[in-house]
C-alpha cells in the first residue's frame, strides 16, 4: 500500500482550511492504512482549527485502538470509527464554547481505513471517498448537502450539481451538532485498486469522468495527484483543493 497526498490553497482563497492525515501501520498483508481528509469552515478564518482537530483526533484514536488490539482488526475498526468521530465532535464543540473567536467552527470529515481485503469509510459533510476498481471510478460516499438532496430527488443533474450556487451548503458537519450522525460504508478491495479521498475543491471543479480518465492515464500516483490539482486550478480553483490518492 502506498499513498500520495497534496493540498493547495487554490486560486482565490487566502488561507487553506483543508487538513489531511495518513499513516500505514505495519507492512505486507498485515498493513493497515488510516487516511482522513477534512474541509473546515467557520468565522474569522478559523475553519483550519476544526479540520486539524478532527483529522488529528480520529487518526490518534484509531491508531491507538489498532496498535493495542489483541483480536480481529476489522472488528476494532468497525467498533471505533463512529466513536472516533464523536470524540472529535466533542472536542471541537468545547473549543467553540471556549472563545467567541471560534464560535460556529465545524468541518467535513471523510476517513478510510484499509485492512486486508476490506475498506471501511466514515463520512460527515461533502468531502468524498472514491474507489477505482476494474478501470472504473466508483463514488463510495454520499454528500451530506443540500445539492445531494436535490440530486436524490432527481431535481438536478450531476453537472448542474457541480455548478449549483448552493453547492457549498452542507447539512451535517463535525463540531456543529450533538449527537453527531456518521455515515459508514464498507467495500471489498484488492491489490491494484485505487482509493481517492478529496475535498470539494477538487470535485466541484472536475467531473467524475475526468477524474477517472486521469487515474487511467497516470498510473503513477504522484503524477495523478499533480494532474488532478492542476486541472482543478485550471478550471477555476475557487476553493482549497486537497486529495489523498492511495494505491492498494
Amino acid at each position: 500500500m502506498r499513498y500520495k497526498a497534496i493540498s493547495d490553497v487554490g486560486n482565490v482563497r487566502s488561507m487553506n482550511e483543508d487538513f489531511w492525515g495518513a499513516e500505514i501501520l505495519g507492512s505486507g498483508k498485515g498493513a493497515v492504512g488510516i487516511f482522513a481528509i477534512a474541509d473546515g469552515m467557520g468565522g474569522h478564518n478559523k475553519g483550519e482549527v476544526a479540520s486539524r482537530i478532527a483529522v488529528e483526533k480520529v487518526m490518534q484514536h484509531l491508531k491507538g485502538r489498532i496498535e493495542s488490539a489483541k483480536r480481529d482488526i476489522d472488528s476494532i475498526v468497525v467498533e471505533n470509527l463512529i466513536e472516533s468521530y464523536e470524540r472529535s465532535n466533542d472536542i471541537i464543540i468545547k473549543e467553540a464554547q471556549r472563545s467567541e473567536e471560534f464560535r460556529g467552527i465545524g468541518t467535513t470529515l471523510t476517513m478510510a481505513v484499509i485492512t486486508g481485503g476490506k475498506m471501511y469509510v466514515a463520512n460527515v459533510g461533502d468531502s468524498r471517498c472514491y474507489l477505482f476498481s476494474e478501470e472504473k471510478l466508483h463514488r463510495v460516499t454520499n454528500d451530506n448537502s443540500l445539492v445531494q438532496e436535490l440530486l436524490l430527488k432527481g431535481l438536478i443533474t450531476e453537472e448542474e450539481a457541480r455548478r449549483h450556487p448552493q453547492r457549498n451548503v452542507i447539512t451535517r458537519a463535525v463540531g456543529l451538532e450533538e449527537p453527531l450522525k456518521v455515515d459508514v460504508y464498507e467495500r471489498d478491495v484488492v491489490k491494484g485498486d485505487h482509493v481517492l479521498l478529496t475535498t470539494d475543491g477538487l470535485t466541484n471543479m472536475i467531473a467524475h469522468d475526468e477524474m477517472q480518465e486521469v487515474i487511467l492515464n497516470f498510473e503513477n500516483i504522484d503524477q495523478s495527484c499533480e494532474e488532478l490539482l492542476s486541472r482543478a486550478k485550471d478550471s477555476g480553483g475557487d476553493d482549497n483543493i486537497s486529495l489523498i490518492h492511495i494505491l492498494i
